[in-house]
């Protein structure tokens, strides 16, 4: 009998799994309630060699590895200082040696409402409340093997258990993409820029875009060109000049800008705007008579 596509997926899923070793006694959880600065606390943490899971009910978990990967973000994580946060904070060598495909990665999000995360704030919050205290070495032991076996299932839950070579490569892929699209705007965004901003090599960076030098550049030119594209059929924008909406998506070359937009749409930006302006006033004329 043929396997069904769904089941390959689970073969696929639980044959990595089925591979990790027992999770490290090394990584040596602890949790402390956030007391100053979300962005002050988190960076003393990564001092010490450890990464940082921010645990919070008022907003998405995150988990930072180093110093790196949390200097390189543009905004500070999205939680007040006032809020009730917990700080889990575990090993970071130990837990690379269990998961090395987070080397390298962008901070991870947590759903912290429901799923494995919300366990780990649950857990997380007793923890710090104390309610360990007073409990015999081998208990705590064993209930603290406890937390980390949750803080592991919570990270694998949130790659969709990817943890083989392909999955990783999607996880980069989509995060990348998702920073190169709220930087189409920026006229110095560039392959070496992406690659130092992602953590990773301007070769490696190549290589999750087929391994083709000209990909990156590629991709980032199309969903440009997408976008003004949108701009130009979108009557709000009627008034602004071309040149200025192809400035606003990253161009300052007019000439290469109109010679890319008619290759890409086998028009140019006038002509386009032009014919959807027509359509848009023959739909208007239409509507008119049909209510006459």
């Amino acid at each position: 009998m043929t396997e069904s596509p769904r089941g390959s997926l689970n073969a696929q899923r639980i044959i990595p799994l089925a591979t990790l070793a027992a999770p490290p006694r090394g990584m040596d959880p602890i949790v402390v309630r956030l007391s100053t600065a979300l962005s002050t606390a988190i960076a003393e943490i990564l001092k010490q060699e450890r990464a940082v899971l921010v645990l919070s009910r008022q907003s998405t978990g995150r988990l930072y590895l180093d110093q790196h990967q949390f200097s390189t973000l543009t905004t500070p994580p999205p939680v007040e200082p006032t809020a009730d946060v917990f700080l889990l904070s575990v090993t970071r060598s130990a837990l690379l040696r269990y998961l090395p495909m987070l080397a390298g990665l962008p901070p991870l999000s947590f759903n912290m409402e429901k799923g494995p995360g919300a366990f780990l704030l649950s857990a997380g919050s007793m923890l710090e409340a104390g309610v360990l205290e007073g409990t015999i070495p081998q208990t705590r032991q064993r209930l603290m093997q406890h937390v980390t076996d949750l803080l592991i299932t919570t990270i694998l839950d949130c790659l969709e258990l990817e943890v083989s070579v392909a999955g990783r490569r999607r996880h980069r892929q989509k995060h990348i993409r998702h920073y190169i699209e709220t930087r189409l705007h920026e006229h110095d965004l560039t392959p070496q820029s992406i690659a130092e901003a992602s953590g990773i090599s301007t070769r490696a960076l190549y290589q999750l875009f087929d391994g083709e030098e000209g990909a990156v550049a590629g991709w980032i030119l199309n969903r440009r060109l997408e976008r003004i594209h949108a701009d130009l059929t979108n009557p709000t924008h009627d008034a602004l000049p071309i040149a200025q909406i192809a400035l606003n998506h990253g161009f300052r070359n007019a000439a290469h800008f109109s010679r890319r937009f008619r290759q890409k749409f086998g028009a140019s930006p006038r002509e386009i705007r032009q014919r959807s302006a027509l359509r848009l006033g023959r739909l208007e004329q239409t509507g008119s008579s049909g209510r006459g």
